[in-house]
């Protein structure tokens, strides 16, 4: 039986020494991710950190929503439930003061890749014995570009917490001998899988180390407590998310996000092989970086895709190699292991993940290159030129992740960046042509519109119920912004390729809408509406713009109908039926709009302006105590202009299934109006 390797006698730099080398590993690191504590929001991030309310303040019903929400809250449930990323950005927004500024959040990252680079300092010591290798082995991981999306994206937070976890529980693991060991490891995996569920491969990589350089299965054995403390955070982990996420309407995966969702099982993991390979070719080669490489960057594999060949002959060669190597070379046959398990839960093979493939998927499977990269060189005979090469490529990869940093900056750098590296994801045109628009609508539209049309087309293809809405949503807006800034004689030709592309955008909706339907019936009855209102306040728009009254009217109806809070949707009414010359309809949808927005000044002042216009609508208003107030006692008509409002608005709510905001609306208006039950 393999003796264990912890167990040996290992050559132990001194404290000082130790310490020197933590400073060298600090300063190399530093070196690389300086350049990027003054970047600002990217991507995720500018959703995740600016809109997320929970972060605004440390109250307890803010760390309760925490505790009890979804990762994106309060957008749809995603599948996602990490608390712990959520609260250690909770302690950046308002215990460190931070905001929306970026530059704590990018510091804290950085120092907790720092540590994790001590970690597998520690983790390197044990594998070879060796201040040398181990040095270069967290040096190389301290600078691989392909860390940049975990470390220089805010978001990446998550990646950071979990390899934490996985780093410092399997260190506990190996050298925690005390009977309190177990507990601590217990804590140590639930934090981690509590930040990120890729932290369950704990789990895996522990009964590695035991088989790699332990007493194998037999050691595994002895040491049951710790095994079952980890495996009790798994279970914690599945009893905490049924409890929050299961009271939620099922997910709905996006298949644009990752196409594998559509595709035949094989079809599915064949691509998922390619994709590996792909994995292995960026950490060998991490210069063509990018954020997104959604449908249609890569394509679905098929059975003569060489690529896709290629990667299986390499998978089986490596772990043709680890194999033969078990006896006369157990590093080989670990560093295979944990790349393997690191990589299997968001690798498409045993279950499908919300992208085909994410750089930041690659931090902590990264470990094992870096631990092979320098096992490699080490294996020369003459160290000098070892030190040599090793130098040279931490310069290399130094140089690319601080040129990589600076693309994270904001959404148009970074977009503007990967889109040549990445020209066929439809999602880096849709970005890069919003940020143009948000930067300079009016001097960026012709290439904001060919950055949206590229998008399309790459959607075009698709069947509704596979697509999204957005894009062509969004392209339909920009139709109409160039329509703004065009001649009047061309003004409408604009007008109506926005109200084609948004017709297109809607018709994509409501088969998603269906399709959400039908798989909410699967689960159980239909709760929730998954569709975007702003569509429909641009579809009505585009109909305004066109004289087309009523279609407009009938667009935002339905739009009330998704979500009544959507205060835009009454504006928009009060514009139509003014138009159409219906004032008593127009008074009506800004009286639903008061009922929504606790009848605000503004509201009740265009409501007073609305009965001006209505014969008998002047008695509608009494001023008393220096403001205007319903006159229910001298206006006749009000009382059934109130109730109908309610009427209507109470069907919009269960429309949106929100029968409890119907049923306490209706109840209101026959106590304070006198409404009949209808």
């Amino acid at each position: 039986m393999a003796r264990s390797r912890s167990s040996e006698k290992i050559s132990v730099p001194a404290p000082v020494s130790k310490w020197r080398t933590r400073a060298a590993l600090l300063a190399i690191a530093l070196t690389a991710y300086i350049n990027s504590f003054g970047l600002g929001l990217a991507q995720d991030s500018t959703v995740i950190v600016a809109k997320d309310v929970r972060l605004q303040a440390v109250t307890a019903e803010n760390v309760k929503l925490i505790l009890t929400k979804n990762y994106w809250w309060p957008l749809a449930g995603d599948g996602l439930y990490r608390p712990v990323t959520t609260l250690s950005l909770l302690f950046n927004y308002s215990v460190l003061g931070n905001g929306s500024n970026a530059s704590g959040y990018h510091v804290i990252n950085f120092l907790l890749h720092a540590i994790n680079v001590w970690l597998l300092y520690e983790l390197a010591l044990l594998l070879f014995r060796r201040t040398g290798p181990a040095f270069f082995s967290a040096a190389l991981w301290a600078v691989h570009p392909i860390c940049t999306e975990a470390v220089t994206s805010i978001v990446g937070r998550a990646d950071l917490l979990a390899a934490m976890s996985v780093l410092g529980g399997l260190l506990f693991y190996i050298r925690g001998r005390s009977r309190w060991a177990p507990v601590a490891l217990f804590a140590i995996a639930t934090a981690g899988v509590f930040a990120k569920e890729n932290a369950a491969v704990l789990l895996g990589l522990i009964l590695l180390w035991d088989l790699s350089f332990g007493e194998g299965t037999a050691g595994a054995m002895r040491r049951w407590r710790s095994y079952a403390a980890v495996a009790a955070s798994l279970l914690v982990l599945a009893l905490v998310r049924h409890a929050v996420l299961g009271i939620l309407p099922p997910n709905d995966p996006v298949y644009v996000d990752n196409p594998l969702r559509g595709a035949d099982f094989w079809i599915a993991r064949w691509t998922a092989i390619k994709v590996a390979g792909l994995d292995l070719g960026l950490l060998l080669l991490p210069l063509r970086l990018s954020c997104d490489r959604a449908f249609d960057q890569i394509p679905l594999a098929t059975i003569s895709d060489p690529w896709a060949w290629a990667a299986l002959l390499a998978v089986i060669a490596i772990l043709a190699v680890a194999f033969a190597c078990y006896r006369r070379d157990r590093l080989a046959f670990w560093a295979a292991g944990f790349f393997g398990i690191a990589l299997l839960p968001t690798s498409n093979l045993i279950f499908l993940v919300g992208s085909v493939i994410a750089e930041r998927f690659l931090y902590l499977p990264s470990v094992a290159f870096a631990v092979v990269a320098a096992a490699l060189l080490y294996r020369l005979q003459n160290e000098r030129y070892v030190r040599a090469a090793l130098i040279a490529v931490l310069a290399l990869y130094t140089l690319r992740t601080i040129a990589r940093n600076s693309d994270w900056n904001d959404n148009l750098s970074l977009a503007s960046a990967d889109v040549t590296v990445a020209p066929r994801s439809f999602r880096l045109h849709d970005m890069l042509a919003k940020a143009l628009f948000e930067k300079d609508a009016n001097g960026n539209i012709d290439r904001i519109i060919r950055e949206q049309e590229i998008a399309w087309n790459i959607l075009a293809p698709l069947p509704p119920s596979r697509s999204t809405s957005f894009t062509p949503t969004f392209l339909g807006v920009y139709y109409a912004t160039k329509a703004d800034l065009v001649s009047p004689a061309e003004r409408n030709a604009w007008y109506e390729k926005s109200l084609a592309m948004l017709l297109r955008a809607r018709d994509i909706s409501r088969a998603l809408e269906k399709k959400y339907d039908d798989l909410q019936r699967a689960h159980g009855p239909v709760t929730a509406r998954e569709a975007n209102p702003q569509l429909y306040l641009h579809l009505a728009n585009a109909y305004m713009n066109l004289g087309k009254f009523q279609d407009a009217a009938e667009t935002l109806r339905y739009a009330q109908g998704l979500d009544p809070h959507t205060l835009e949707v009454y504006d928009g009414l009060n514009v139509a039926y003014s138009a159409m010359g219906n004032f008593p309809m127009a008074v009506a949808a800004m009286e639903e709009k008061a009922l929504v927005d606790k009848f605000q000044i503004e509201t009740m002042r265009t409501i007073r302006d609305l009965y001006q216009k209505i014969p008998d609508g002047a008695c509608a208003f009494v001023e008393r105590g220096g403001g205007w107030q319903f006159n229910f006692e001298a206006c006749p008509r009000l009382k059934g202009d109130v109730c109908t409002a309610i009427g209507k608005l109470a069907r919009a709510y269960r429309s949106a299934h929100f029968p409890i905001d119907a049923e306490q609306l209706q109840t209101s208006g026959t106590l304070r109006y006198g409404c009949s039950a209808q």
